[in-house]
């Protein structure tokens, strides 16, 4: 049945447009009393972000929101901090950005992974620059991952480490070198690594590729043939979602079934997935933020959120969560929420309990992430970055919860505004209540969504 939501939107929702004609393409699903387990917040992370100053972004600002993974290497550091290709002193300078922002992580008891590509100085490559490998020479590069070995051990940050082999190896800034080499990168890597016995507590991550797992792509079966069988398949399979906001592949529905598909086809284990770099940046906002959640926790991906600013800029401001009056002065510490801060927010503190079962538009649109928890529903709702228009939320099995299969049902409403990464937000808004009539056991209401921006979250009581 249609039903009309009469809400006093503060920020977006000025007036209803024309209704869409509710169909199986245009509506989320929540399925009340299915369990899926405890929510584990796997989407809370972010890559870089972090101050290399320690505590300049005060606690709250991290446990509000969940923060539980890490990822930096020191990135885009002039000199004197270039990385290893420029000398063991800007090796040091470089290594000591990363073990800052480690300390910052395991303050808050998140992993860290570390990117070795950053140590090693990539973004200050040039044509001249030699790569590991080259003519197989590999003897600067083994140094180099011994020497840094030594160092994580000497500083005390192999506890909760991800060693992330090489990242984006798919992208020529990041390596100007065929697939087979990169390969070899990775084995020879891995090896040393696993012979290393102080380091057989820390995880190692790959391929964390720009772009899908796919029997298309080379890089993927490629990487995928060779190390089936020789001992060197990574704790976790990582990779990008940062594609056009319109790609089928772009989306973790996809990438689940794909991934799996190429495993089993390489007779390779399954491993925990980490999307270690999610969402592009026109997609970082509430509604974008909401929807990732969902496809996340969906699959129970770990997720960090992709981090698009650059210089002093990418080692502040938690990827953008947070702006201040002047974004671009890094000392500066008069720290605010933007807009998608306060949606981790919410699902931090909010969504505990126990997920429910939840499946996103079939048009790839809208996506819903629910909890239960001390007899109430709270449903987080998100439209993917892709058009305004009206959508929908089905909320079936209303008696799992001791609810009549017909009545009437009270829900609260939130906004969560944000219509840029620099808008201060200060939280999110109350939106009011409306009591909707139902039957059927099953209850479904319209998203008007009025901007590509704003997120949702819906909360209502129940009997048990």
């Amino acid at each position: 049945m249609k039903l009309t939501i009469l809400f006093h939107f503060v920020a977006s929702v000025l007036a209803f447009p024309s209704e869409k004609r509710q169909s199986s393409t245009n509506t989320a699903v929540v399925t009340l009393g299915s369990n899926t387990g405890s929510p584990h917040h796997w989407a809370s992370g972010f890559i870089y972000g972090i101050p290399d100053t320690l505590n300049q972004i005060p606690d709250h600002w991290y446990t509000n929101m969940g923060f539980n993974y890490g990822r930096a290497g020191g990135a885009q550091l002039g000199a004197p901090a270039r990385g290893w290709i420029y000398g063991r002193t800007e090796y040091r300078n470089r290594l000591a950005s990363f073990l800052s922002n480690y300390q910052t992580c395991r303050k808050y008891g998140a992993p860290m992974i570390l990117l070795p590509h950053d140590i090693w100085g990539t973004d200050g490559s040039n044509s001249s620059t030699k790569w590991p490998g080259d003519n197989g020479d590999w003897a600067d590069y083994d140094l180099f991952i011994k020497t840094l070995m030594t160092d994580l051990q000497a500083a005390g940050a192999l506890d909760g480490l991800v060693f992330d082999i090489w990242n984006e190896p798919d992208i020529s800034i990041f390596w100007p070198r065929s697939i087979q080499q990169w390969v070899d990168l990775y084995i020879r890597t891995h090896k040393l690594i696993r012979a290393t016995s102080f380091m057989n507590s820390v995880k190692i991550s790959g391929p964390s590729m720009a772009f899908r797992p796919l029997a298309s792509n080379p890089w993927w079966t490629t990487w995928l043939s060779q190390i089936s069988g020789n001992g060197t398949v990574p704790e976790q399979y990582s990779y990008h979602l940062e594609g056009e906001t319109d790609a089928v592949d772009n989306d973790p529905q996809y990438t689940n079934a794909s991934l799996a598909a190429l495993l089993t086809t390489y007779k390779l284990p399954s491993r925990q997935v980490n999307i270690n770099e999610y969402a592009k940046f026109s997609e970082q906002n509430p509604a974008g933020a909401a929807w990732w959640i969902s496809r996340l926790e969906r699959y129970n991906f770990i997720g960090l959120r992709g981090n698009w600013a650059s210089g002093n800029q990418l080692h502040d401001l938690m990827a953008n969560l947070l702006t201040k009056s002047n974004p671009l002065n890094y000392a500066a510490t008069d720290y605010v929420s933007a807009g998608e801060y306060n949606v981790y927010k919410y699902y931090n503190l909010n969504m505990t309990g126990t997920r429910l079962a939840t499946s996103g538009s079939t048009d790839i649109a809208l996506d819903t992430y629910a909890t239960y928890a001390n007899k109430k529903v709270r449903v987080l709702v998100g439209s993917k970055i892709t058009a305004t228009g009206t959508w929908y939320v089905k909320l079936q099995g209303l008696s799992q919860y001791g609810l009549p299969t017909s009545g009437q049902l009270t829900i609260q409403t939130w906004g969560f505004p944000g219509p840029s990464v620099s808008t201060p937000e200060s939280s999110y808004t109350d939106l009011g209540q409306y009591t909707h009539t139902y039957s059927g056991d099953f209850l479904t209401f319209p998203i008007f969504q009025t901007d590509i921006t704003t997120a949702w979250a819906f909360e209502f009581n129940t009997a048990v």
